[in-house]
């Protein structure tokens, strides 16, 4: 099976170029071909127009108490490959997402968000630690049996349910939710600041 990465890069090569040849300039000209492959990823993400970052439960979505409506105004991706597989008698069957691909929310708890990534599809739960500051949301499952969420890669067989069906998540068992920054901070600014009052103020 060959996964397709997807180009996320919106920049000119002649500037992305220039972001490279820059940093490789100030490491003193190090040649190391390893070390130039790693320094020209982390380039290729900081020049990136549009940061896509983990979403964090209390600096992104309780302190300003963003409900579904507000999640529904945000770009969400999917951090890293999941590729998850079912094996009966007419073959093996496949559930993919590639990294990076969009989302949009489509529910909300607590300490949940359910995210498409395709119209039609299956929506893909992600759970937080409501008990850990600033607690990313890993991807998780449907219990059977239950409505509880559980993050896939702490289950001992690492499934996926999906209509009543247990695939195996043979990759990407630790994807995280990404989201786009600059989304989120023209949903955020729309809330009312409180000004204060001052003393003799009517």
């Amino acid at each position: 099976m060959t996964i397709q990465k997807r180009l996320t890069i919106s920049q000119t090569p002649e500037l992305v170029y220039a972001c490279v040849r820059s940093w490789i300039g100030w490491m003193g000209g190090r040649t190391n071909r390893g070390f130039l492959t790693v320094a020209i990823i982390f380039l290729l993400a900081s020049c990136s127009s549009t940061p896509r970052v983990p979403f964090q439960n209390s600096s992104h979505r309780q302190n300003y108490s963003l409900n579904l409506g507000d999640l529904e105004k945000l770009q969400f991706y999917i951090s890293t490959d999941v590729v998850a597989q079912y094996q009966d008698a007419t073959g093996t069957k496949s559930l993919l997402l590639t990294q990076l691909t969009p989302g949009v929310a489509t529910g909300a708890g607590p300490n949940w968000i359910k995210v498409s990534f395709r119209e039609g599809g299956v929506d893909v739960p992600f759970i937080t630690d409501p008990n850990v500051y600033d607690g990313r949301y890993w991807i998780a499952t449907e219990v059977e049996g239950s409505k509880d969420f559980k993050r896939i890669y702490e289950l001992p067989d690492r499934v996926f349910l999906y209509k009543g069906i247990q695939y195996k998540v043979v990759s990407g068992a630790n994807a995280m939710l990404l989201f786009d920054v600059e989304g989120w901070k023209r949903v955020v600014e729309t809330r009312k600041v409180t000004e204060g009052r001052q003393v003799g103020d009517r």
